[in-house]
Order: structure tokens, then C-alpha cells, then sequence
């Protein structure tokens, strides 16, 4: 092979490359050669992107071929079917944008119609589907109010109240890790003296006689038992007693159940009372009688 034969197959070869380069980069884009099935007129795409999906029913069918600005209120999006074949369009169709989801996405939703078939080629009038702007409006807000609340985040003051409560965070660990001046260097000592307690406690258990605690306790359980009974023999006399004064036995028996004793006694507290009356009025009429024998 001569050298012009090896420069033509490294030209062939960096042709095919371009060439290969370039339908890449078309492919990707969602193009492809030849001309488009149909081109539908907008007065608004939105946010609609080449290579977005063209709907039958819900099924995928195509999808946009590219996007054309032509005058204000005029965009042209050329549309290509995967089988041309199978769908023919009418002067009934119908091709209305729609969002798709929340993220801002588009897609065409078309309907070929009845009527007069439309040659391949041809345009058709395009809609926007109600509410379509309305959430493209809604989602701009929210993207609004979110850098809104980013920008208060990285507000200097926020940033520097935050630095200064980092530093003060700092400053309390590094104090709690502080062995010699911190709340850890009280902690040996508590330990050390909890430990003595619990030896003291220890030894003071060990020097304690089993039997001679058992035998004061029987002792002590013995006496609390023969109180108990001194009570309740107390407690039986008082009954027997209280039984003998309310059946009139005994002097504070017949003191009690004498109702004529309780007359006596209030007709002579009356007489001492009105003596004592006559005496307060009268002082000189008590005579006093002297007998000399």
C-alpha cells in the first residue's frame, strides 16, 4: 500500500468518525434525518425539549424533532412518529402540551382526529393544557421561596451566631474533658469515698454476730408480743367495766343510770344560785347568831 492510499483510509477513517460524531451527537438530541411527520404551531411551548415524548393513549408513539421560534407567539415543534406508517393525520387532530409530574417535564399528548387526512409534512394548530402555565408559575415560586430560604441561611449574621455557638460548644467539651479543673476531677474522689462507704458498710456487716441479732430479735419480738397481750387483757377489763357502769352496777353505774340524782343535783345547784342571788342583794338580811356558853 503507497502512502496515498494509506492517507485516503486515514481520511475515510476520520470521516466515519465525524460522520459518526455527528449522528451521535443528533441521536442524542432526539433527531433524526428527513423530514418530520408533522409540524404543530404553539403560542407557548412552556419548557417542552427536543426529544420529548409524543403520546397516543398513553402510549409512547414519537417524539418532538425539534423546536423552531418563528415570531412571538408563534413556535413551531416538528413531531416524528416511530411508524408513520400506522398513524395518520387528520384535519381533526388535536397535539396539547401537558406537564408531566412536578418536576417541570413536558410532553405532547396527541390525538390524529378524523376528518380529511393532513399530507406528511403539513402543520397543524397546537394547545396548552389548562393549568399547564399555572403549575409552571406554582413551580418557579416554590424554586423562588427556596432560594429565598437558602439566602436567609447564609445571612452573615446566621452564619456567624453559628460559628460563635460551635466556639461555645467547643469550650463546654473541652471543660467537661478537663481531668484537672473540670467535673471529671471531682469524679476520683467521689468514687474513692463512695468505695470507703462500702467497705465501712462491708466491715460493719462482718462484725455482726447472726445468732445475737436473731436472739435480740426473738427477745424483742417476744416482748412486743407480751405487750400486745397486756393490751388486749387491758383493753377486756375496760370493755368489763364500761359493760358494768352502763348496766347501773357499781357507784359510777348508779351515778350514771339515776335519772332522780341528776334532778337533786340540778334543783340544788338552782338553790345555791339563787341564795347566792338574795345574798348579793340583800347583804344585811343573813342574820349571824353568837352563843356564848
Amino acid at each position: 500500500m503507497n502512502s496515498y492510499e494509506k492517507e485516503a483510509a486515514v481520511g475515510g477513517l476520520v470521516f466515519l468518525a465525524v460522520a459518526g460524531f455527528v449522528a451521535g451527537a443528533i441521536w442524542l438530541r432526539g433527531k433524526t434525518p428527513g423530514k418530520d411527520d408533522i409540524y404543530v404551531a404553539y403560542s407557548d411551548v412552556a419548557t417542552l425539549k427536543d426529544a420529548s415524548s409524543v403520546r397516543i393513549s398513553g402510549a409512547q408513539v414519537g417524539r418532538v424533532d425539534g423546536i423552531s421560534y418563528v415570531a412571538p407567539g408563534k413556535v413551531i415543534v416538528g413531531l416524528k412518529f416511530d411508524k408513520h406508517d400506522h398513524i395518520q393525520v387528520t384535519t381533526g387532530a388535536k397535539a396539547v402540551v401537558t406537564a408531566v409530574g412536578v418536576l417541570g417535564d413536558y410532553m405532547i399528548v396527541f390525538d390524529p382526529g378524523t376528518g380529511a387526512a393532513v399530507p406528511r409534512g403539513d402543520t397543524i394548530q397546537g394547545t396548552m393544557a389548562s393549568g399547564v402555565m399555572d403549575k409552571a408559575n406554582a413551580l418557579a415560586e416554590k424554586a423562588a421561596e427556596t432560594m429565598s430560604r437558602i439566602d436567609a441561611m447564609l445571612d452573615t449574621q446566621v452564619i456567624a451566631d453559628l460559628r460563635h455557638t460551635l466556639r461555645s460548644a467547643d469550650r463546654m467539651m473541652t471543660f467537661l474533658a478537663d481531668t484537672a479543673h473540670g467535673p471529671t476531677s471531682k469524679l476520683g474522689p467521689t468514687l474513692a469515698g463512695l468505695q470507703q462507704a462500702t467497705a465501712r458498710f462491708d466491715t460493719t456487716l462482718a462484725g455482726i454476730d447472726p445468732r445475737m441479732l436473731q436472739s435480740r430479735l426473738d427477745s424483742t419480738m417476744h416482748s412486743a408480743g407480751s405487750a400486745a397481750d397486756r393490751l388486749a387483757a387491758m383493753a377486756a377489763r375496760s370493755d368489763s367495766l364500761l359493760a358494768r357502769i352502763q348496766s347501773g352496777q357499781g357507784t359510777m353505774g348508779k351515778l350514771i343510770s339515776d335519772t332522780a340524782l341528776y334532778g337533786d343535783l340540778r334543783k340544788t345547784m338552782q338553790s345555791m344560785t339563787d341564795l347566792l342571788n338574795d345574798i348579793r342583794k340583800n347583804p344585811g338580811k343573813v342574820g349571824v347568831t353568837v352563843k356564848i356558853f
